[in-house]
C-alpha cells in the first residue's frame, strides 16, 4: 500500500444511542456510492520501543488487523486543528501481528524508522477494538469521502476508554467538502470536532502523554499574503480558536474566567467577518455574524451571573456584620449559575454550535472567491482603508455621548470592542500607529465595568422575583449601589481615556 497524506475531519459523538442511526443519516442518503458500505471488526496495537524513541521522534508503529489481513502503519508528524488531522502515513501488508521495522524497509519512511528504532525492541504500549462501519460517499463537488463510525475502546493496561466518533477522510478532491458533509451530519446528530487522534488518547489513558494546557493567543495577520489569502487563513484560525475554548470551558464549566475566553474568541471572529466583509470572503456573511451573535447570546446569561457574583464578593469584603437569614444573594448568585452552566454546557456538549463553525470553515476554504479580489487590494492598504472608517464611525458615535447614560455608553461600547478585536490581529501593519490599541483596551474595559452595574441590576430584579427574604433583597440593593458608586468614578475616568484615544486616532486619517 502506497504512502500518502491522510486528511480527515473527526467527530466525536456525544450520544450513543444515535450512533446506530448515523450510517443511515439524511445527509449521506443521496451522496452514498450504491454498494460501498462495509462493517469491520478492527484491532489495533500500537507499539514504541522501551525508551519510547518512536514518540519523541513523533512517529507512529501501528498493527490494524482488518478481515484476514494485518496492516503494518507509520505515521508521521502532521497536525490536528479543530477536528481537522492531517499526516503522512505509510501502510504495508504483513504476514502477522508482529512488529518488525524491517517491513518499512522499501518505503520513504523506512530508513528514518529504522534509524530511530535502532536496536531496541518494539513493544506494545495500547491497543484498541472496534466496530467500524463505512460508506464511500461522492459530494456535489465531484470530492470523494470515506465516511467511517466507530465504536469501540482503548486499552491501556487495566485502563479504558470508549471509542465513538465519525472519521471523514478525503480520498480525492477539496478539504471543503470534509466541513460541508461534517456541518450537515451534525445537524442531525450531537458531534463535536475532535482534535485528540485514538493514539493520543491511548497515551494519555497509558500516562505516556500529558495533557498540553493549549491557551489562545491573539492570531495575526500575515503580512507576506494577498489580502482575500491572509483573511482567510485568519479566519480560520480565529475559528480554531473558538472551537479550543469551547472545549476549556466544557472541560471546567465552573471557572468564569473559561465562559469569558469563550465569549471573546466568538466576538473577535464575528468583528474579524464582519471587517472582511467587502472583501467577499465569505458568501454568507451577514448570516454568519448574526448566527454567531445568537450564540454568543445563550453564553451572556452566565457571564452576567459571574459578574455580578464576582461583584457581591468584593461587596463582602467591606462587610463585617453577623448573617442570620437563611437565604443570602451569594447563594442565589451561586445556585443560578450551577444551573445556567449545566443547561450551557449541555448545549455545548451536545453540538449546538457545530454545524455553524464547521460551515462557516468550509465556505472559506471554497476557492471561488480569490477570483474576485482586486489586484490593488494589498493587505495593507485593504487593513489601513477599514480601520480608518471603523475609527470615524466610533468617533461620531461618541460626539453625542453622555457619560452618565449607561445605554449610550452600552452603544458605544459595542463599537470599541469590534474595533479592538480587528485592531489585535492587525497589530503587524500598524506601525507607528499601533498606540491606538493601549487606549482601545483601557476604554473597553473601563465602558465594561459601567455597563456591569446595568446587566447586573436587570439580573438581580429577575432574579430575585419570587424571593421573599428582606435580607436577600437587601443585599441586592447594596450590591447594585456598590455598583453605582463605582459607575460614577469610571465615568470620570472613560472620559480622560478617551480624550487620549482621540488624540492616538488622529493618525488615522
Amino acid at each position: 500500500m502506497p504512502n500518502h497524506m491522510e486528511t480527515e475531519l473527526k467527530l466525536g459523538c456525544a450520544d450513543e444511542s444515535v450512533w446506530e442511526k448515523i450510517m443511515t443519516a439524511e445527509a449521506l442518503a443521496a451522496v452514498t456510492v450504491p454498494g460501498s458500505e462495509i462493517t469491520q471488526q478492527l484491532e489495533a496495537r500500537y507499539f514504541d520501543t522501551p525508551s519510547h524513541a518512536l514518540q519523541k521522534a513523533q512517529l507512529a508503529y501501528r498493527l490494524r488487523r482488518e478481515g484476514e489481513n494485518w496492516i503494518a502503519t507509520v505515521k508521521s508528524g502532521g497536525s490536528s486543528k479543530g477536528g481537522l488531522h492531517a499526516r503522512l502515513e505509510w501502510n504495508v501488508v504483513v504476514s502477522d501481528n508482529e512488529p518488525d521495522a524491517g517491513a518499512f524497509a522499501h518505503t520513504e519512511i523506512g530508513e528514518r524508522l529504522q534509524e530511530v528504532v535502532g536496536d531496541e525492541i518494539l513493544e506494545p504500549i495500547l491497543i484498541t477494538f472496534f466496530e467500524r462501519r463505512m460508506v464511500e460517499v461522492v459530494m456535489p463537488d465531484s470530492s470523494t469521502i470515506e465516511v467511517a463510525a466507530d465504536k469501540g475502546a482503548i486499552i491501556a493496561g487495566e485502563k479504558t476508554s470508549p471509542i465513538l466518533e465519525i472519521e471523514l477522510e478525503l480520498k480525492t478532491g477539496e478539504s471543503k467538502a470534509l466541513f460541508m458533509l461534517g456541518a450537515a451530519l451534525s445537524r442531525e446528530f450531537p458531534l463535536l470536532p475532535e482534535p485528540d487522534s485514538k493514539f493520543y488518547r491511548g497515551l494519555l489513558l497509558a500516562g505516556l502523554a500529558t495533557v498540553q494546557q493549549k491557551k489562545n493567543s491573539v492570531p495575526q495577520v500575515d503580512t507576506a499574503k494577498p489580502v482575500s489569502e491572509a483573511v482567510a487563513v485568519l479566519l480560520v484560525e480565529l475559528i480554531h480558536h473558538v472551537l479550543t475554548a469551547q472545549r476549556a470551558f466544557l472541560e471546567n464549566p465552573q471557572l468564569p474566567e473559561l465562559v469569558h475566553e469563550l465569549r471573546i474568541c466568538l466576538r473577535r471572529l464575528r468583528s474579524v467577518l464582519e471587517f472582511a466583509e467587502p472583501l467577499n470572503v465569505i458568501k454568507q456573511n451577514t448570516w454568519y455574524q448574526d448566527e454567531l451573535k445568537k450564540f454568543g447570546q445563550r453564553l451572556a446569561r452566565l457571564r452576567d451571573l459571574d459578574v455580578a457574583y464576582a461583584s457581591w464578593r468584593q461587596l463582602q469584603d467591606y462587610q463585617s456584620e453577623e448573617r442570620s437569614a437563611k437565604v443570602w444573594l451569594g447563594d442565589v448568585l451561586a445556585d443560578s449559575r450551577n444551573q445556567e452552566m449545566e443547561k450551557i454546557a449541555s448545549e455545548c456538549s451536545s453540538g449546538l454550535a457545530t454545524p455553524l463553525l464547521l460551515g462557516l470553515w468550509g465556505e472559506i476554504l471554497d476557492n471561488d472567491w480569490q477570483q474576485s479580489i482586486l489586484s490593488d487590494h494589498t493587505t495593507e492598504k485593504f487593513v489601513s482603508n477599514g480601520l480608518v472608517n471603523w475609527i470615524k464611525m466610533v468617533r461620531k458615535e461618541a460626539e453625542s455621548i453622555v457619560w452618565a447614560d449607561v445605554n449610550d455608553v452600552h452603544n458605544l461600547r459595542l463599537g470599541i470592542k469590534k474595533l479592538k478585536y480587528v485592531v489585535e490581529v492587525m497589530q503587524p501593519l500598524l506601525g507607528d500607529r499601533a498606540s491606538i490599541a493601549e487606549q482601545l483596551e483601557k476604554l473597553q474595559d473601563t465602558l465594561g465595568m459601567i455597563t456591569d452595574t446595568r446587566s447586573t441590576e436587570i439580573l438581580l430584579k429577575a432574579l430575585l422575583r419570587s424571593k421573599s427574604s428582606r435580607a436577600v433583597h437587601l443585599e441586592a440593593g447594596m450590591l447594585i449601589g456598590w455598583q453605582i458608586c463605582e459607575q460614577l468614578q469610571l465615568q470620570k475616568k472613560a472620559n480622560k481615556i478617551w480624550k487620549k484615544f482621540n488624540r492616538a486616532a488622529k493618525k488615522w486619517k
